[in-house]
């Protein structure tokens, strides 16, 4: 959900519960699962400190599944593992963190006591292509909602990982510089091309908010 100038924090925007259009508007697009940053899945996540699992070993860094009954899933990318967590639900969705190699043994121990599974992406990195790989392999992964932020959309967008985009455009302007936007892709040192978008359809909703869905050419 964006302003017409792309923006995506919409705590200055004057909305009364801005979050129910963007999630009216996502339940219409049946998923497996979603997927976001760090930042935005701590608000998901556990304020309590990180429960501390006494007479822990080394870990390997070997991915784990949970035992869990969902069907749906709740995952995060978190590449430093600073999430906490008391449960491995979020909205009946189970937990998957993806993580790096450089994540401490204890924090592993306390992703398993908590119920939640977790898959490495990468030594240092996160493979985005690896880690949809692994999620198909071990849990059956067909169909995933990117939810942002603006660093994780632009990350799935430089990977050219994405098919689709679904935007609430927000009949406001932000003008707000330095703010998240709906794609920050991170500069690397190859050349890339803007990704270019077919349009799909347009749907007008209540508040004067319009409903884009584009797919991604190929």
């Amino acid at each position: 959900m964006a302003s017409v100038d792309g923006r995506i924090q919409s705590k200055r925007w004057g909305l009364k519960n801005p979050s129910r259009h963007f999630e009216a508007q996502a339940a219409k697009i049946p998923t497996d699962g979603w997927i976001v940053g760090r930042e935005t899945m701590q608000e998901f996540s556990s304020h309590a400190p990180e429960r501390k699992v006494t007479g822990v070993g080394r870990i390997p860094t070997t991915d784990f599944v949970a035992p869990h009954q969902a069907k749906t899933f709740a995952i995060g990318i978190d590449p430093q593992g600073l999430c906490r967590w008391d449960t491995g639900l979020v909205a009946g969705d189970h937990v998957i963190m993806v993580l790096t190699e450089r994540v401490r043994s204890s924090h592993l121990a306390h992703l398993r006591l908590a119920g939640v599974s977790y898959l490495f992406g990468g030594k240092r990195d996160v493979d985005l292509a690896r880690v949809l790989t692994k999620l198909r392999a071990s849990f059956g992964i067909r169909r995933l909602r990117i939810d942002g932020g603006g660093t994780v959309n632009g990350s799935f967008l430089k990977a050219g990982l994405i098919d689709e985009l679904s935007l609430l455009l927000t009949p406001v302007a932000d003008g707000t510089l330095g703010t998240p936007t709906v794609f920050d892709a991170v500069p690397g040192t190859a050349p890339w091309r803007a990704a270019k978008l077919t349009l799909k359809s347009v749907r007008r909703l209540p508040g004067g908010l319009l409903w884009l869905r584009y797919r991604f050419q190929r």
